[in-house]
């Protein structure tokens, strides 16, 4: 029996220290050469002050997610909130200004998913244009359709998009129509 707590721990262990290793060493994974991009450096003007316009659709985005700030978004922490905090710190930045802007909201899920590179993962957005970005999940402001207590976010990670409960905590991506 002590054999097999010896082995049980041994191999818990390793899983660990495994899944530790893959946490430290991740890194984005892109394949250029099999996959067009979907979201190309060319397709982004910086406007300077953290922020991008996407030419193609004219939106306006934040290069850092909340809570991330400098030129490589390597200050600070990402902010995690559930969906009714998100609309208020995004009021709160709307207060004090953004870029010289107080009109940031949250994308919908159609302008969200404009982000997505499909030729990467983990993260599945051109890190050259928003570097630093958590491969998570992002709120989005669409609201789903059959559960009221349920919003659409883009998971980062996958590329793919779905809807949680409000109650969850997300990453936020501020955005902004131009005018």
């Amino acid at each position: 029996m002590t054999n097999l707590k010896n082995i049980s721990a041994v191999f818990v262990c390793s899983i660990l220290c495994s899944l530790a290793a893959l946490r430290v060493s991740a890194e984005q994974i892109c394949q250029t050469e099999k996959i067009q991009p979907t979201a190309p450096a060319s397709r982004f003007e910086s406007l300077g002050n953290g922020v991008v316009q996407d030419t193609q659709t004219g939106l306006q985005w934040a290069v850092c997610v909340e809570g991330l700030s400098g030129d490589q978004c390597e200050q600070g922490e990402a902010v995690k909130l559930n969906w009714a905090k998100a609309l208020l710190h995004i009021a709160d930045v709307n207060k004090r200004g953004f870029a010289g802007h107080k009109d940031w909201r949250l994308a919908n899920i159609r302008e969200l998913n404009t982000l997505v590179e499909l030729q990467c993962a983990s993260p599945s957005i051109n890190s050259e244009v928003f570097p630093a970005t958590p491969a998570g999940h992002v709120w989005t402001s669409s609201p789903y359709h059959f559960y009221t207590h349920y919003s659409w976010f883009v998971d980062f990670a996958s590329g793919s998009y779905t809807y949680d409960e409000r109650i969850q905590p997300k990453l936020i991506r501020l955005v902004r129509s131009s005018n």
